[in-house]
């Protein structure tokens, strides 16, 4: 048998032993996905504790997985025309909204995108968030804000103080139900008297969906949840994100061709297209305004 033979044996060989290692890593993960999910899906057992691992899990990678990690999108068109609707959005929401402009903060800040806009509406602004890593980073090349590796939930509110402006991404939809209240009670702490409350929250306009895979944990609400219940006393008014349903608009795209353009240079153009154009069942996104 000459060489190029023996070679080509010994792959096969080594191809079969790989399928054999395959199929019971198939199994393993079949089995694994059971497990998580037999007990996610129980209205009797509480799986708390392991969904923050994995919310806390999943973000502690996407800032570097993503181009940008609060997206969860490598799309720089998606990033950045999404980013530009909701600042526009957000100014707008300020400016109607905000008595005063002194402090804000911004919860869950990420990279600090956001942080940073915000700062050039308020005297003082403070960042927080759970990831030490994306707070270094921040506070090395963001300097004129302060950047906090904290659980606000954990903090003393006296730490920190009121504001004039709290801002908080998707905060209720990694948040089970059992917690919400808690949360929202916290969060109202950080107001001053004539203080808003903003939430971005990604929703449903029809139904609701708990979505709990071995990666991933996320309750996409309805839309409504957010201005009752224990909200109801504080909401004062909710703004559509159709910048969220960016996701949803290729056919749009494909079909007019003009549209990515005009809409990167106006987009509160996808005010109206998203309506046109997305279905009501697809997940979209909120910002909700609450007041003391």
């Amino acid at each position: 048998m000459d060489k190029l033979n023996k070679e080509l044996i010994q792959v096969k060989n080594r191809l079969t032993k790989i399928e054999l290692q395959i199929d019971s890593l198939n199994t393993e993960y079949q089995f694994l996905q059971d497990k998580l999910h037999l007990y996610f899906d129980s209205p009797t057992t509480d799986t708390t504790d392991t969904e923050k691992y994995i919310i806390s899990d999943f973000w502690s990678t996407a800032y570097n997985k993503y181009l940008d990690g609060g997206y969860i999108t490598n799309d720089e068109y998606i990033s950045e025309v999404r980013f530009a609707y909701e600042i526009q959005l957000l100014n707008k929401i300020i400016d109607k909204k905000c008595n005063a402009k002194e402090k804000a903060v911004d919860i869950c800040c990420g990279n600090g995108r956001y942080t940073e806009e915000f700062d050039k509406k308020f005297d003082k602004t403070t960042g927080i968030d759970l990831s030490e890593s994306i707070i270094l980073e921040n506070n090395k090349k963001i300097k004129h804000i302060d950047f906090i590796n904290a659980d606000f939930m954990a903090m003393d509110s006296s730490q920190l103080g009121t504001f004039d402006f709290v801002f908080v991404s998707d905060i209720f939809t990694y948040t089970n139900q059992e917690n919400i209240e808690n949360t929202f009670k916290n969060l109202l702490k950080l107001l001053n008297k004539k203080g808003i409350l903003v939430l971005r929250e990604s929703t449903m306009i029809i139904g609701y969906e708990d979505y709990k895979s071995r990666n991933y944990v996320a309750y996409y609400r309805n839309a409504k949840f957010y201005e009752k219940g224990i909200f109801k006393h504080y909401f004062k008014k909710s703004y559509r994100n159709y910048a969220y349903n960016l996701y949803h608009l290729n056919k749009y795209f494909n079909v007019h061709k003009n549209a990515k353009e005009n809409i990167r240079k106006d987009p509160q153009l996808l005010n109206q297209v998203v309506k046109d154009s997305v279905d009501l069942n697809l997940r979209t996104c909120h910002f909700y305004v609450y007041k003391k």
